[in-house]
């Protein structure tokens, strides 16, 4: 008698059976979750602010962007640790972060202004910069790669020279300018003229409306 012949193997891949794939597909979601932003819990924007399509908002906590906002693109408002407003006419240029993001910082802030930041009327955050300040007057300027810490309250119409760095729970009084390192001055000219103020506000809102031109508007993702 002949010897049996082994049975072939068959040529054809295997299935994956219905619940292999569903648990393929639920793993393959959650890792794309993990990675996605947190949203806010709420978020308040008004229809005038101008908001780059690469412009990030993000958190757990409320966000709140008044008229007139311009948020550059790449620029990033975060409510990780606590709530954020963004007064009338602020404008944040590119890569520049406002809001803490620091847990101990949050916690232990100190001010006795609460929990968050809020920037005034007409501040300006410049490229690169991070500002975590518990409040900024109107007015004021923070250039360019310049780090304002958790806690610090900065008055109105101050100037925070590019790069510097304000520790924690700094008291910045009105009308200071900041530079080389922890100098600090008082500008007294814009101090004693109003009419100077108030051209610096008209130059700001002139420059608003030219971003309006220059910016692609993405601000009806947010309302």
């Amino acid at each position: 008698m002949s010897a049996p012949q082994p049975a072939q193997r068959s040529s054809r891949p295997s299935m994956p059976s219905a619940s292999s794939s569903a648990g393929n597909r639920s793993s393959t979601i959650q890792k794309r979750q993990s990675t996605a932003l947190p949203k806010p819990s709420s978020i308040v924007v008004d229809p005038s602010a101008v908001i780059d399509k690469h412009a990030q908002l993000t958190g757990s906590h409320p966000i709140t962007v008044g008229p007139n906002v311009v948020l550059h693109p790449h620029s990033k408002i975060s409510s990780v640790h606590a709530p954020v407003v963004l007064g009338d006419g602020v404008v944040v240029y590119e890569r520049a972060r406002v809001g803490v993001e620091d847990a101990v910082s949050s916690v232990a802030s100190g001010s006795g202004r609460g929990d968050g930041v809020v920037l005034g009327r007409n501040v300006v955050i410049e490229t690169g910069a991070v500002v975590e300040a518990s409040e900024v007057g109107e007015g004021t300027a923070v250039e360019g790669h310049s780090t304002v810490g958790a806690g610090v309250v900065v008055g109105k119409f101050c100037t925070i020279n590019a790069s510097m760095v304000i520790q924690p729970h700094t008291q910045i009084p009105d009308f200071t300018v900041v530079y080389s390192g922890v100098e600090k001055r008082i500008d007294k000219t814009i101090k004693a003229r109003a009419d100077l103020q108030q051209n610096k506000m008209t130059m700001h809102a002139k420059q608003i409306e030219i971003f309006r031109k220059l910016i692609p508007n993405n601000v009806v993702k947010w309302t």
